[in-house]
């Protein structure tokens, strides 16, 4: 899905591979239903002949338009954004044309925060905040899926990474 396993280290494996939720792309899909509702009335509703006959053509552009940039390229966007947690690091990448990205070393990692408004307590998910020993501070990973088992299995990857073991001791 997001990170190729020719980017793998010899002994790393992937734990969890995921997108963000597809709740963002709700909006964007709702749009494109108005639209295909706009078109069918512009196709029911305009003439077949005379003056006004090029409203079929204008429906049919106006209608690929909004799909293109309400449909297609936030779909788009939204396929090309992952988080990978690995044994080793936490790995994101996006971007549809320009790709960017940002590992994270598992032992650097000081702080993992999440946070969950009422929708995304509905749809289990939200946002996951992790403070790295690095330059570039923490890392915002928004509307993660399965947001407490994601946040779990990264406390105890890091315990492992830090040698602290797979347990706390009281």
């Amino acid at each position: 899905m997001g990170l190729p396993t020719n980017q793998l280290g010899p002994q790393e494996r992937i734990v969890i591979e995921t997108r963000e939720h597809v709740k963002h792309l709700l909006v964007a899909g709702l749009i494109c239903v108005a639209a295909l509702v706009g078109l069918v009335l512009v196709l029911r509703y305009a003439p077949d002949d005379g003056f006004f006959q090029w409203l079929d053509t204008l429906g049919w552009v106006a209608f690929a338009g909004v799909v293109m940039i309400f449909g297609v390229w936030p779909w788009a966007k939204w396929s090309k954004r992952t988080s990978t947690l690995t044994n080793e690091r936490l790995v994101t990448r996006e971007g549809v044309f320009r790709r960017t990205g940002r590992d994270i070393p598992l032992e650097r990692i000081n702080d993992v925060k999440f946070d969950q408004g009422i929708l995304d307590r509905m749809v289990r998910c939200g946002t996951l905040r992790v403070s790295a020993a690095s330059e570039q501070g923490t890392a915002v990973l928004r509307d993660i899926p399965e947001i407490h088992e994601f946040s779990k299995a990264m406390n105890e990857l890091v315990r492992v990474a830090r040698g602290e073991g797979t347990r706390r001791d009281v």
